[in-house]
Formats: C-alpha cells, sequence, structure tokens
C-alpha cells in the first residue's frame, strides 16, 4: 500500500504519497468489498463515505484503518485529516466515482474495525434498551439508530434476519450513532426474554396494543421492541412482552412508518425519564 509518509519534524504530507489509480491495489480491493454484507463480515470492516461520517469515526480514531482521498478533495479537508496520522492514500477521481455510494461524492472515506462492545449479557446492567425485530429496510434502522442514541438508550438489541447494521446506507442515516450506540446483533426472543430476570420491563409496539403509548409507564428498567416493517411482531413476541402499546391514530389510519413509530414512543420515554 502507499502511505503518506513522514516529513521533517515526523508530519505527514499530502503531497508524498502516490496516486492510486489501479482496482487491483489491495486497498481499493478492500475498500470495494466492504460494499457487500459478505465483505465486511470475512473482513470485519466497513466504509463511511462522506466528510462529516470520516469526521464522527475519527472521534474513534482507533477504529479507522485508512482514510481514503480523492486527487480532486479540497486541500484544506486533507490537511485536516492528515492531522490524526492515520494512514492516508490519494486515489483517483475515476476510483472515486467507482468506489462511492452517492451521486456526488465529497471525496472522502474511512475504513473501519468494527467497535466492540463486549458480550450482551452485560445489557442486563443497563436500565433502557431498543430492541428490533428483523427491520428490513437500512434507511429505517439508520434512522432508530440515530434517534436512539439522540434519546440516550444504552444499547440496541437487533435480531437475526435484520439488515446488516453496517450497510453503508444504515451508516449514512445513523449520521454517527455507529460509533457510538452499542448494537448486539443475533438477538433471540429468549434473549429479550431474560432481560425480564434483570428486572427490566419489556413493552411492545403494536398498533392494537391495550395501553396507549401516552397512559405507559416508561421510566425504571425499560425494553423498547419495534417489529419488522411489514409483518409487525409476531405471536411469540407479543406474548412475550408485559404490555403491548399503542400510539393513538385517527380510525382511517392503520399504522405509521416503523422509524416514525420509533421516534414517537422513544421521545415520550426521553420526556418522562427527564421529568420534562
Amino acid at each position: 500500500m502507499d502511505w503518506l509518509r513522514r516529513g521533517a519534524g515526523g508530519s505527514y504530507h499530502h503531497s508524498d504519497s502516490k496516486l492510486i489509480t489501479s482496482r487491483d491495489n489491495p486497498v481499493i480491493k478492500l475498500a470495494r468489498s466492504l460494499g457487500s454484507r459478505k465483505g465486511r463480515e470475512r473482513s470485519g470492516m466497513f466504509l463511511v463515505e462522506g466528510a462529516k461520517l470520516v469526521t464522527e469515526a475519527l472521534a474513534r480514531p482507533e477504529l479507522v484503518e485508512t482514510i481514503l482521498v480523492s486527487d480532486a478533495t479540497r486541500e484544506s479537508l486533507v490537511g485536516e485529516l492528515v492531522n490524526y496520522q492515520i494512514p492516508l492514500v490519494r486515489i483517483s477521481s475515476g476510483l472515486a466515482q467507482a468506489l462511492s455510494e452517492t451521486e456526488t461524492t465529497q471525496g472522502v472515506w474511512a475504513i473501519c474495525r468494527r467497535p466492540e462492545w463486549g458480550g450482551v449479557e452485560v445489557v442486563g446492567s443497563l436500565d433502557f434498551v431498543l430492541v428490533m425485530v428483523q427491520i428490513q429496510d437500512p434507511g429505517n434502522l439508520g434512522t432508530m439508530l440515530r434517534t436512539a442514541w439522540a434519546v440516550g438508550v444504552q444499547a440496541v438489541l437487533l435480531t437475526a434476519g435484520s439488515v446488516d447494521v453496517f450497510n453503508p446506507k444504515v451508516i449514512r442515516s445513523a449520521m454517527g450513532a455507529t460509533f457510538n450506540l452499542p448494537v448486539y446483533t443475533g438477538i433471540s426472543l429468549s434473549d429479550v426474554e431474560a432481560l425480564q430476570g434483570y428486572g427490566f420491563q419489556v413493552l411492545a409496539c403494536d398498533p392494537r396494543g391495550e395501553i396507549s403509548l401516552f397512559q405507559s409507564n416508561l421510566q425504571g428498567k425499560l425494553a423498547i421492541v419495534m417489529g419488522n416493517e411489514g409483518q409487525g411482531l409476531s405471536s411469540d413476541w407479543k406474548g412475550a412482552a408485559d404490555h403491548l402499546i399503542k400510539i393513538p391514530l385517527p380510525a382511517e389510519v392503520e399504522s405509521l412508518n416503523v422509524a416514525v413509530a420509533c421516534g414517537i414512543i422513544l421521545y415520550e420515554a426521553y420526556r418522562q425519564r427527564n421529568g420534562l
């Protein structure tokens, strides 16, 4: 790989690094492989794109393996990035366009290692968690993660059969939550039932729930369960919950988008839990 070389005084210089133009370069092959779930799982890495998300990643510099910048990236941004003294690679505009997940690329990426949050058993010591059951849409998952992070959810439990939390569209929608909010994947119903043994109240969202959200007690040790976009929650998941809660809606409105419903519920929990 062609890294920036240290100049006088130990600094890095963007102009010192060779421009990569070939898709056969190892770092380009790695970055491109991270566009697929298989590639991410095999390498234990993921890719973030855009100046804002790369900056979010650099708040956890121990997770950042490599920064990539297009030869068209503005020098002021490159100057900021080299200050982190993380290997930085220059790539051609052609490669940048091939690598980009957006129509208009900002020309900057970070190859990152997945955060390590420890075993799921640590969740028992927390008091505010969100459970997501087979969420399929990357935008929904990312939005729910972003909202959960904003209201102080301490961990997210994501079941098997859900979209990959490191999917590029999830990363963009989550806007930094990926690096800050512990997410445990491959969760089963038994894992959530175990939370009740730790004193959690498990509340599942259902359009036909017996209790209005605004009449629910959302304080104390709380696990909120949100279901699949199309099917909602199965009878097993509903049966395991302490209560089914609903968001009051006009009779002619069947349901809300899951990310919108999740936001409403989480902010009501935030209000109650913070005495607002």
